[in-house]
């Protein structure tokens, strides 16, 4: 049974991470048609949810329509049952996820969805009491990898030869998020090329590695019950950096040349933490001896969608499959034409980001 659990996540918002994940996991469905993809949406706005279910409004109502069940079946539903007094589980009664294809035409029938919902950050209150149970010592270790055995119960290997799972998580450093990142082989880390990114680096460095930036910090840090004293208590494995993805960038001349300065900045310090701690990384062929090799392994970029992001977005459909129409009718009834050349290289980008799974 061949299981890859990867986790979309940087410590700063707005970097893009929820429109890549919609795209990169529809079109490895697309692709791979005996892998089952499993999207789960860690997010409270649960974005990826509303674009996988229709797009806009649509795809909306029919995430509220599962939040609205008795016994919500999305991600809150399965916390939820979690902290009911099932956290060492090793079976579950009902599945937690949606087949696509049921709620979205463009969708490849083996993509499924384990919703998102809004009333998640209001469990995270319940949530950290019950991992941090004195009562239960087994408790963090339980919830902490609940989403893997929830993964490994949700795999129809009658169906399909293996499962990929992508994880959309929110920005914070929540439990909720903490049990995603840890429950994942593998992180996809979408980057802006701007300061904010740079920050959520060293976020991602600092919280989930533990790699401080000076000894003092260090040893600041060890007076406390952290996320990582807890995983070097209980001898966990941490995701490996997988890829560095750069979103949105722009062959405007003007904008490209800063763009570029700040690129080479995160880069910059990407390829530092490499070279300090290069066990954090996904292992690769070969030996790497220079940033430019570094960068062939675990660096993408994205070309700017434009219209074509926003079509794509409102309308649920992912962007390699746009070129099936030219002439797009948005839920307000405009109808936008969306042009091909516009966005064929981000397509190309992001087929070549899926090639590499």
């Amino acid at each position: 049974m061949s299981i890859r659990i990867f986790s979309m996540y940087n410590n700063k918002g707005g970097v893009g991470k929820t429109t890549l994940g919609f795209n990169i996991s529809t079109q490895l469905a697309d692709i791979k048609p005996k892998t089952q993809v499993l999207v789960i949406d860690m997010c409270p706005q649960a974005n990826i949810s509303q674009y996988l279910l229709g797009g806009g409004e649509k795809g909306y109502k029919k995430n509220q329509t599962l939040q609205s069940q008795g016994s919500r079946r999305n991600v809150v539903g399965f916390l939820d049952w979690v902290m009911d007094g099932n956290s060492d589980f090793t079976s579950i009664k009902r599945s937690f996820k949606v087949k696509i294809k049921d709620h979205n035409e463009h969708i490849s029938d083996n993509l499924y969805l384990i919703a998102g919902d809004s009333f998640l950050e209001s469990l995270s209150l319940a949530l950290n009491y019950a991992v941090l149970n004195p009562a239960n010592r087994f408790a963090w270790p339980q919830f902490m990898t609940a989403i893997r055995r929830l993964c490994e119960l949700e795999f129809d290997n009658d169906k399909y030869d293996d499962m990929v799972v992508f994880i959309d998580c929110n920005p914070s450093f929540s439990i909720y998020t903490q049990m995603a990142l840890l429950s994942s082989d593998n992180l996809i880390i979408p980057m802006m090329a701007d300061y904010s990114s740079l920050e959520g680096l060293k976020g991602i460095m600092t919280l989930l590695y533990g790699e401080y930036p000076t000894a003092a910090s260090r040893k600041y840090a060890d007076k406390f019950l952290t996320f990582i004293s807890q995983v070097e208590s209980h001898k966990f494995e941490l995701p490996k950096l997988w890829e560095f993805v750069f979103n949105n960038f722009t062959s405007n001349k003007g904008v490209a040349t800063a763009y570029d300065s700040l690129k080479n900045e995160l880069c910059d310090f990407s390829y530092k933490q490499y070279k300090s701690s290069p066990h954090l990384f996904a292992a690769v062929q070969g030996k790497i001896n220079s940033r430019s090799q570094w960068e062939d392994y675990y660096l993408s970029s994205i070309k700017d969608f434009h219209t074509s992001g926003k079509v794509s977005a409102s309308l649920g459909i992912p962007l390699h499959k746009l070129p099936d129409k030219a002439k797009y009718t948005m839920p307000n009834g405009e109808e936008v034409v969306v042009a091909k050349h516009r966005y064929q290289e981000a397509r190309e980008h992001v087929k070549e980001l899926v090639s590499k799974f």
